[in-house]
């Protein structure tokens, strides 16, 4: 068939994490790859007792508006979600929908999109898809002044942009300081440039708070404006495909009118669970719970990983350390070695913004909240033996 694609979908780069997903159906695999809870990281007793009462509701079963159910609107404005004034709440399909819309609203085809190097691959596919060139910048932890963001700015006069994922990121679980956000913002703020902060994991710290958001910070910086999003799926349950964008009034009426263009509205079924999960009044214990069970088992990797001679950077939350492996490690064959051995994690390469790119050929992302407390040794026994050889 002689079939002409649109050039923007034909250039969706190939999702190098959704490739793992057979490898983690192999019998006996501890999976080290995939950002998802464990089956003892749910409420599964609040959930069913949600999913009760959502189906006694009519609401459950019919349409609903583009933005959300007012109702969840309003348990989420009360429970997680503080809207300034002047900005309105949207649910998502996740907060992948919500970098997808952002971007959609705020970037035309051939302009470009600030994002994090090393950066989480769905990001460049929604910039892909509309045809928006993403174009990289650099943090460190020392870089107070964010003077990597600085140099990308300088460079980039058709950015329209700057996506940040500052809290526990993804891929590198790394967060940016305070004073950091502040640079961000006055950054931004001085080339009249949006920010769109992915911020799903701000909820999983460890033992201390992580610094206020950069929504909760704009206002100390004149000119600052920030689309903020969140997500249901790493605090209630990553199958309710929900999310959150509090954005200007400005920005979110359009950002609703391109949701509705591709799906009319959130699932109504979805919606109602998470509202009567939330009027159940379990989630600051559930989530205080996962806290408890992440450090344990973040903890428990890092040790022994880093006995073995992983470098383990410093993580404070979330669910992700980008460790680099030990020097000498044969790098070619790793991941296959690893499978071979039952446990397999996302090689760096596949947060890289260029196919190719051999930046983070030393680095593997693991994610520490999938396996039950017992197999965390385990798997890291297992990759400590696939990099020996």
């Amino acid at each position: 068939m002689n079939l002409v694609l649109n050039p923007f979908v034909a250039a969706i780069p190939a999702n190098p994490l959704r490739a793992l997903f057979p490898y983690a159906a192999r019998q006996g695999m501890l999976n080290l790859a995939s950002g998802h809870p464990s089956r003892d990281a749910y409420d599964h007793e609040g959930l069913t007792e949600a999913l009760a009462k959502a189906g006694a509701d009519f609401a459950a079963w019919t349409y609903g508006p583009s933005g959300g159910d007012p109702e969840l609107l309003a348990a989420l404005s009360e429970q997680v979600a503080e809207v300034p004034a002047g900005h309105r709440l949207l649910v998502t399909s996740g907060a992948q929908q919500g970098i997808d819309l952002a971007i959609r609203t705020l970037a035309p085809p051939g302009a470009a999109v600030l994002v994090p190097e090393p950066v989480y691959p769905a990001v460049l596919s929604a910039c892909a898809a509309v045809g928006v060139r993403a174009v990289g910048y650099r943090v460190a932890a020392s870089d107070a002044a964010m003077s990597g963001l600085a140099d990308a700015l300088a460079a980039t006069p058709d950015a329209c942009g700057v996506y940040v994922l500052p809290t526990f990121g993804n891929p590198t679980g790394e967060t940016l300081s305070q004073t950091q956000r502040l640079a961000l913002l006055a950054l931004c703020a001085a080339r009249g440039l949006p920010i769109i902060e992915d911020d799903p994991y701000r909820a999983l710290w460890f033992r201390a708070p992580p610094p206020p958001s950069l929504m909760t910070l704009a206002p100390q910086v004149p000119g600052a404006v920030v689309i903020h999003l969140g997500s249901l799926s790493k605090i209630i349950s990553p199958g309710l495909r929900l999310g959150w964008a509090i954005a200007p009034n400005a920005v979110a009426a359009p950002m609703q009118e391109a949701r509705q263009a591709s799906d009319l509205q959130p699932n109504s079924l979805a919606q109602r669970v998470a509202l009567h999960y939330l009027r159940l009044g379990r989630l600051d214990a559930h989530v205080a719970r996962v806290r408890a069970l992440y450090a344990a088992r973040h903890d428990a990797l890092v040790e022994r990983l880093g006995a073995a001679g992983f470098v383990m950077p410093p993580v404070e939350g979330g669910m992700f350390v980008f460790a680099r492996m030990p020097e000498g490690v044969a790098r070619e064959g790793l991941f296959e070695r690893a499978v071979a051995r039952g446990v397999m994690y996302a090689p760096g390469d596949a947060f890289a913004l260029l196919s190719g790119d051999a930046a983070f050929a030393d680095r593997m992302r693991l994610c520490f909240v999938g396996l039950a407390d017992v197999d965390v040794p385990l798997a890291a026994d297992r990759l400590v033996a696939a990099a020996r050889g």
